[in-house]
């Protein structure tokens, strides 16, 4: 749970107290940390040592959160755009101009387009469910557009489940009992960084270490073997192993017959993806490829370990989907520590009730219209959309920065018609076309419910 730091009780008397909460990134570790508050204002933050994955260690990113609560460029009292949208130019206004003025706007909208005119669009800037989920309550009051799919997560949960019927995965801490470890397209020991003693438990118990990434990083630097596909080339890598492992009758064939479906027609269509195509779309060496199929083959436990690397990328669906078959094909997931390990996120979903708190109910028998997250830019834009949008929500995200096609979407966001109202820490790319600001609390400032 985050925490919150409040001076109301201080008196002329020096007050020392302890916070406690959990780090809002976006991030598999959920880290602890623990803040040292003196009247009020916090003067150190550390890893909390009890918690039972990051151990009291912190990345970078939260080592200098104080700096950013207390930073002199922090949103502070609610803006009123004065200036051409884009320009960052602001009034400071009183919260109750604020909501007076996007109460107002609201009502003209819905009054001459209707409810899905307004277009909520968060993400995940902060990871806690309150600050997510919450505000969806009032937007099903009112029956505005929704959203579906996502930039980065739902594409790899889309593309497993493809595979397996299911997003969910091996649990990362299972890596522990592997033989052999394949990092694939992760880097681990700085995005990931309290999983990196767990693998290097693994690794003290005899597993091999295997990284695989087009960019050598700090942790292809400390594998046992680092290997190089070309930008882009992965599936095709991933191809190649199926082929030869087919090929050799390295498979489980049991596994295989009472576990999963279509394994003629993945014989078949592997079948022109030979070791030899695949070094010359990777830029691998042949031996290499065989060398890493057979290896993986015939090692037990074998896990597979990504994060959302390839997520962010042009069909990284399809790298999920073709990753999720190699376990699958060798009947890795027998095994204790074997199978493939991805984002735990979708089994803290599990969890959570996400309609007790975003009250779906309170739509009643109104089914707003469904859009494309990933095609924001060409949703500002399209001027037979009917309705279009005239009302834009953005919290928890930065657009401008995040979505694709950056240029058209600044077309959107410079709309005369279009009302904008942006919840942020900072002036953002996406808070300068902004029409209204409203400032946000750090994760240091609010009570939440982070989920680990």
């Amino acid at each position: 749970m985050a925490s919150t730091l409040d001076s109301t009780d201080a008196t002329d008397r020096d007050v020392t107290t302890i916070a406690y909460g959990t780090c809002h990134h976006d991030c598999p570790d959920s880290c602890g940390w623990i803040a040292t508050v003196e009247n009020g204002v916090a003067v150190k933050l550390r890893g909390d040592p009890d918690h039972p994955f990051s151990k009291g260690e912190l990345c970078p990113k939260v080592n200098h959160f104080i700096d950013r609560t207390y930073s002199d460029k922090r949103v502070t009292t609610p803006l009123r755009r004065v200036g051409p949208k884009g320009s960052g130019e602001f009034e400071a206004i009183s919260w109750e101009t604020a909501l007076e003025e996007i109460s107002a706007q609201l009502h003209i909208v819905i009054g001459a387009h209707g409810a899905e005119a307004v277009l909520p669009f968060s993400g995940a800037g902060n990871q806690s469910v309150l600050a997510m989920w919450f505000p969806y309550r009032l937007w099903n009051a009112l029956g505005v557009t929704r959203l579906q799919g996502a930039l980065c997560g739902a594409v790899a949960g889309a593309g497993v489940a493809m595979t397996n019927g299911t997003k969910l995965a091996l649990d990362p801490e299972e890596l522990a009992h592997s033989k052999l470890i394949i990092i694939w397209g992760s880097n681990t020991r700085l995005t990931n960084r309290h999983l990196w003693p767990t693998i290097e438990a693994a690794r003290g118990g005899g597993a091999r270490i295997i990284v695989i990434d087009p960019i050598r990083t700090i942790t292809a630097d400390e594998a046992d073997q680092f290997i190089q596909p070309l930008p882009g080339t992965d599936v095709a890598l991933m191809l190649a192993m199926v082929h030869v492992i087919i090929r050799d009758g390295l498979q489980d064939h049991e596994w295989v017959a009472a576990h999963t479906l279509g394994f003629a027609e993945l014989e078949e269509h592997v079948g022109e993806w030979t070791p030899q195509r695949a070094a010359e779309i990777c830029g691998l060496a042949e031996d290499e490829i065989v060398a890493l199929a057979r290896e993986y083959a015939t090692t037990r436990p074998a896990a597979i370990r990504t994060l959302i690397g390839a997520e962010h990328r042009e069909h990284g669906g399809m790298f999920f989907r073709t990753l999720a078959c190699l376990p699958a094909l060798v009947g890795a997931w027998r095994d204790r520590g074997g199978g493939l390990a991805r984002s735990v996120g979708s089994w803290t979903d599990l969890a959570i009730d996400h309609d007790a708190l975003s009250r779906p109910d309170l739509l009643g028998t109104r089914e707003p219209r469904v859009l494309d997250e990933v095609r924001l830019a060409d949703i500002l834009t399209n001027s037979e959309l009917n309705p279009s949008v005239h009302a834009l929500f953005v919290w928890g995200t930065n657009p401008m920065v995040s979505v694709p096609n950056t240029e058209l979407l600044r077309k959107g966001f410079e709309r005369s018609d279009l009302f904008t109202v942006v919840h942020e820490q900072f002036l953002t790319d996406t808070a300068r076309y902004a029409d209204i600001v409203l400032p946000a609390t750090t994760q240091l400032e609010s009570v939440d419910v982070t989920p680990a």
